[in-house]
């Protein structure tokens, strides 16, 4: 996979800049935007899609003195980037919208909590992937994409070249969303009892 600096080169390119940086620290107005967008461009594309390489399932730690409202308080995972959804024991697969637990993110002193009525919560969630290594290339071609829209202005000034790259990084995110229903696979739905009833 592409490094962090080959990632912003890819996003360089796309708004016709033929200078490559080599650093972050490089004297140039490239490396200091570079520098400034690409952590928090690639938290937000992280937070945009469920990519399934940055999932993870974990029970939740439950806490106690659950807030008005709700049965029970549990701490929010050290690592996570985005909630996707709250799980009971035992569920593997996502629920549908209509379906899904209610959940709320508060705070305490302790840091961020979430709160739900579910007992044994787990979570499935999106957690904070650095290392560039890990990324799939659906994912690096929707960051260098999303980065190069933060760039086009303040290296090129041409409108065009943003939006450009904004149609760009939501068809990237569409190609993602197709691969991932398509790297995974449901477990088969149960049998009606009409069904085995006649086996």
């Amino acid at each position: 996979m592409p490094s962090d600096i080959e990632i912003c080169n890819i996003a360089l390119s796309r708004v016709a800049q033929t200078q490559p940086i080599v650093s972050f620290t490089e004297r140039s107005k490239a490396a200091e935007l570079c520098s400034v967008f690409y952590a928090p461009m690639r938290e937000l594309v992280l937070a945009e899609f469920p990519w399934p390489f940055a999932e993870s399932i974990v029970n939740l730690a439950d806490i106690g003195s659950p807030a008005p409202g709700w049965a029970f308080r549990y701490r929010y995972p050290a690592d996570c980037l985005k909630v996707r959804e709250i799980i009971e024991p035992g569920q593997r697969r996502p629920r549908s919208a209509d379906m899904q637990i209610p959940f709320s993110i508060g705070f305490d002193p302790g840091g961020r909590v979430i709160h739900t009525d579910q007992p044994e919560a787990g979570v499935r969630f999106t957690f904070r992937v650095q290392d560039p290594t890990f990324f799939d290339p659906l994912f690096v071609e929707a960051l260098a994409w999303r980065l190069s829209m933060e760039l086009a202005l303040p290296l090129s000034s041409k409108a065009e070249l943003q939006t450009f790259a904004s149609q760009q990084y939501q068809i990237a995110l569409t190609n993602a969303e197709a691969s991932a229903f398509n790297e995974s696979q449901d477990d088969p739905d149960p049998e009606s009892e009409f069904v085995s009833v006649r086996q």
